[in-house]
């Protein structure tokens, strides 16, 4: 079992298998070439957008998530759970 200390949010995205970017990925009028271009172009910035949403997702681990629950918690002055 590997600590929350070394689990990033990116290793948590990768294990769900899917995108938090969605697109149509299709051009709505398939005979449009406008449409088509314009469909591969918003494909290329989602594949930017998921590589960098990837990087940063790889800069915080479920530590870093528990850390600012407790933080949350004790702003909001709820009890603290302690998880075994």
């Amino acid at each position: 079992m590997r600590a929350a200390e070394v689990i990033t949010l990116a290793d948590v995205y990768a294990a769900l298998g899917e995108s938090m970017l969605s697109g149509a990925g299709k051009a709505e009028s398939p005979g449009c070439l406008v449409g088509q271009a314009i469909s591969r172009l918003m494909d290329d910035f989602r594949r930017q957008a998921e590589a960098l949403l990837v990087e940063r997702l790889g800069e915080k681990t479920l530590a870093d998530v528990a850390a600012e629950v407790k933080r949350l918690m004790k702003r909001q002055k709820l009890p603290t759970v302690h998880a075994a």
